[in-house]
């Protein structure tokens, strides 16, 4: 074989070997992290939370992410920049501390049915609480309910109980996130007959007193969000 011809192969077979590994993705992790990690296309890779969004996320670049066109700031009801105003399936919210000028991100939700925005694990609107629990491998804690039959779930993904095993439920803050992973939940329709919504608790996914609500709560929004006492930034 003719030298250019080997030196020709091996660069070929350099390359390949390289746009075999996904963006981000880390050499050395084992085959077990890599088969309970979800496949993520890489043309929704943007589309999902708390995914590489932190505090320092600019405006720029989202605008530079999702193309200017498609972020626009509004200043009513509140300030508040919005992805994809016009496509429900992309459309999301984001939310600064310095509100009026838009700086220092504060955090991003999405709400609507149908959207192809994905939190961690997948869980998405529409999905129940009871698949919820499941996924994150543990009990967790959750505010709620409202007037509205409105609840919500922010880091309380691996309450301490007395015979808990200390591990960490699935959507707490892992390794390399920035941001929390934060769910809405609500009640599309009717309750079933005989069964009544807690209101103003912090109540646990596997609490006894509502062994039926599993299957009848749905997230009806995600997101991911900071705190200005976070030491991650």
């Amino acid at each position: 074989m003719k030298p250019s011809r080997a030196i020709h192969l091996l660069v070929l077979a350099t390359c390949m070997s390289l746009v075999s590994c996904k963006p981000g993705e880390k050499s050395g992790a084992s085959t077990q992290e890599k088969a309970d990690a979800p496949a993520v296309p890489l043309a929704d890779a943007y589309f999902v939370l708390p995914g590489d969004y932190s505090e320092a996320t600019t405006l720029a670049e989202l605008e530079a992410r999702f193309g200017k066109g498609n972020v626009r700031r509004e200043m009513e009801p509140e300030p508040r920049v919005v992805l994809f105003p016009a496509d429900p399936t992309r459309r999301a919210y984001v939310t600064f501390y310095e509100a009026e000028t838009f700086e220092h991100f504060a955090g991003i939700s999405v709400s609507d049915s149908g959207s192809r925005w994905r939190g961690k694990h997948g869980v998405h609107v529409g999905m129940t609480l009871a698949k919820v629990r499941e996924v994150n491998g543990k009990p967790f804690f959750y505010s709620g309910f409202d007037k509205q039959k409105k609840a919500r779930a922010h880091d309380g993904w691996s309450p301490a109980l007395d015979d808990d095993d200390g591990s960490l439920g699935k959507f707490d803050v892992s390794e390399g996130e920035r941001l929390y992973f934060d769910i809405d939940f609500g009640v599309p329709g009717e309750l079933p007959q005989g069964e009544a919504l807690p209101m103003d608790e912090h109540l646990s996914s596997d609490d006894p007193r509502f062994p039926n609500l599993g299957e009848v709560i749905v997230v009806t929004g995600i997101g991911a969000s900071s705190s200005l006492d976070d030491e991650w930034q």
